[in-house]
């Protein structure tokens, strides 16, 4: 199986393009007085977007940075940076299948989704609407294409530009090999001998466990 061209291919910028700052900084405005703030002074507290009621709630990242998580397995799904709105086009089904989790860093605040549904409407925001909606398809698009019917050696491939792609200060505190297993359901011992054998290759460089640079575009098989 060939590695698709626009995971191997060498190079920092996201693919997903430039966030839409404005959109979801005025998406923001509108629902935060109407917002409940939640208590993150303990790390790693579940946040859904289910309230205690029952009903489908919003999820307002003001500062900081939110972990998002599959429910069903728990693998790390995604981390988003503030400003972000979480759960605006989520169903039912889609409700129940993440967990996030803040930082004592982080702040967050809620309210319910048929409120935020009906401020976005009282003031006609749907241009902003439709940028986040199509960052998020953006983002999901990317992920389904970065793991399903994929092999551990193009998915590790894939995740190792994620990390090049990491601000220096972040990326110099990040094991690579706990980054790809937070992110895939891949044995230990199969992503060592991937990374050991692209070492060798001179395709990375990995020092104390960190990667430092990807020095060539990856094989397209292993």
């Amino acid at each position: 199986m060939k590695t698709n061209n626009n995971l191997s291919s060498h190079g920092k910028n996201s693919p997903l393009g430039q966030k839409p700052l404005e959109a979801i900084t005025r998406l923001i405005e509108v629902c935060l007085p109407h917002a409940t703030p939640v208590a993150t002074d303990t790390p790693n507290i579940p946040i859904t977007l289910r309230a205690e009621d029952g009903k489908q709630q919003i999820i307002l990242l003001l500062e900081g940075e939110i972990k998002g998580y599959r429910a069903s397995d728990n693998l790390l799904y995604g981390i988003a940076e503030s400003p972000t709105m979480l759960g605006l086009m989520t169903s039912e089904y889609s409700s129940a299948s993440f967990i996030f989790k803040g930082n004592k860093d982080s702040k967050i605040s809620v309210l319910p989704r048929d409120k935020a549904i009906d401020l976005i409407a009282e003031h006609g925001l749907v241009r902003e609407v439709i940028a986040c909606t199509t960052r998020f398809t953006d983002y999901r698009n990317y992920h389904s294409d970065l793991m399903i019917n994929r092999t551990a050696y193009d998915i590790i491939c894939g995740l190792l530009l994620e990390i090049e792609r990491l601000p220096q200060e972040v990326r110099s505190k990040s094991s690579v090999v706990n980054f790809i297993l937070e992110r895939s359901n891949l044995a230990r011992s199969g992503v060592m001998k991937i990374l050991a054998d692209l070492r060798t290759g001179d395709y990375i460089d990995i020092q104390n466990g960190k990667l430092i640079t990807i020095n060539k575009r990856f094989p397209d098989e292993y």
